[in-house]
């Protein structure tokens, strides 16, 4: 299956959130509730099922969870130390950490990663998927804080990190997955779970739609350009230039494509509730995702 189908159905809910603002059948009262579901309610579901069946005693989710770590924490330390020095806001800044650091590794990697290198590759690139995913939301959502907040004081910035449901979602997942699947209850949390992950990506993409319609690339248009670009370019670069592929030949094709996802759908709903600039990161989104049309066949020829 093609990038561009894969990422057809994106575009189509997108359109329609856009279309029910632009006719009125929703209003800015429902982006906020929809979006307020997706951060509280649907994305913390989505995390703890996205860790459900990972067995982390495992030597090779083991191996491949240290390297996806540290890969991100460099790429993020490049991206974080790169602003610092940039003449831009901060609330703008934190934009930009977020949209560059934060991929589509789920809705857009799982099937890509499937077709590329087909099924047996899914039980680590789950695990991958999930790394790049949740890393890049810790360190931004402590980087929001650090930047934007106003007490630093470090015990003060630990305190409000714990509380937050994205990263409460990470420690239930992580802890979760220790505890036996074949349990009655565990069943039936897990399907409740799944049942409520799976409106995440559609709702939040929706929201979307609706909050673009009169807003999409207005300002920085050069900016979400060049942000797209090194999202879907920089990561990879660095995954292919950090692995050995001759010593790695298992893990790092995985690393490497799913480094190459555009921004994920999960940074539009970070950047409303943390009162970003969210009009940038869903320009971001939009734009990055059509960029993936060309870095996505491009990483697989390299494979």
């Amino acid at each position: 299956m093609s990038p561009f189908i894969v990422s057809l159905p994106v575009f189509l809910i997108i359109a329609i959130g856009w279309l029910f603002k632009k006719y009125r059948i929703v209003n800015e009262v429902w982006v906020h509730i929809l979006n307020s579901f997706a951060y509280y309610v649907s994305l913390p579901a989505l995390i703890v099922v996205s860790f459900w069946g990972v067995d982390f005693l495992s030597s090779d989710v083991q191996l491949i969870v240290r390297a996806s770590i540290l890969l991100t924490v460099i790429f993020s330390g490049i991206v974080l130390l790169a602003l610092s020095l940039a003449p831009f806001s901060k609330k703008l800044k934190v934009a930009l950490f977020l949209v560059a650091t934060t991929g589509n590794t789920v809705y857009m990697g799982f099937p890509i990663l499937s077709n590329a290198l087909g099924d047996v590759s899914l039980r680590l690139g789950t695990v991958v998927a999930v790394v790049y995913l949740v890393v890049p939301i810790l360190l931004s959502i402590f980087v929001i804080r650090w930047w934007i907040g106003k007490d630093h004081s470090l015990a003060h910035q630990l305190g409000g990190f714990i509380k937050n449901p994205l990263v409460l979602s990470i420690i239930a997942g992580i802890g979760i997955s220790f505890i036996p699947k074949h349990w009655v209850i565990m069943q039936v949390i897990g399907d409740g779970l799944s049942m409520l992950a799976l409106t995440a990506s559609p709702v939040a993409l929706f929201v979307l739609g609706a909050f673009l319609y009169k807003r999409f690339l207005r300002r920085h248009v050069g900016l979400v350009i060049g942000i797209s670009v090194i999202k879907v370019a920089m990561f990879p670069a660095l995954v292919w230039l950090l692995m050995g592929f001759d010593s790695f030949p298992l893990i790092a094709p995985i690393l490497f494509l799913l480094a190459a996802m555009p921004a994920a759908v999960t940074t539009f709903v970070i950047a409303e509730q943390f009162d970003l600039d969210a009009g940038f990161v869903g320009n971001v989104l939009l734009v990055s995702t059509v960029l993936s049309f060309f870095a996505i066949p491009l990483a697989v020829s390299l494979l």
